[in-house]
């Protein structure tokens, strides 16, 4: 995958937000509640799966994958906590600024390196290919 500039970051962040907004809008259940799940949760088409996580806080965390993806819930929520941690900890953070903390970039990195290699990042059918591939 390519990698894209803090601009190309903040323009599918903010098409994004525009389609959450409506699809908010046109949901038929209607709560100011944010544990109640509105908007878009996931977006699945025949070349990716879009993942999206609201928090409590109103944050949207979204994630694309292959379309078999499953495991993209989990690793929001992971994300979510590391976010927690080093972003929301931070006394120096603006909320709603763009996140420009080194120590983040690196956990999110390391993170995301070490469930690769756990294997846990694998869509069902390239688990059902490396496992039919073992003797």
């Amino acid at each position: 995958a390519r990698t894209i500039n803090a601009n190309e970051c903040l323009y599918m962040a903010s098409v994004f937000h525009g389609l959450f907004l409506n699809a908010s809008s046109l949901s038929p259940l209607k709560s100011v509640n944010l544990a109640v799940p509105q908007g878009i949760e996931a977006i699945v088409t025949e070349n990716f799966r879009l993942e999206c996580l609201r928090t409590l806080t109103g944050v949207k965390f979204f994630i694309t994958a292959d379309p078999d993806a499953d495991y993209l819930k989990a690793l929001l929520s992971d994300l979510y906590m590391i976010y927690s941690d080093y972003v929301l900890k931070d006394p120096f953070y603006v909320v709603e600024m763009p996140i420009r903390l080194q120590k983040f970039d690196q956990k999110v990195s390391s993170f995301i390196i070490e469930t690769a290699a756990r294997g846990e990042m694998k869509s069902p059918s390239s688990r059902q290919a490396s496992s039919r591939r073992r003797p």
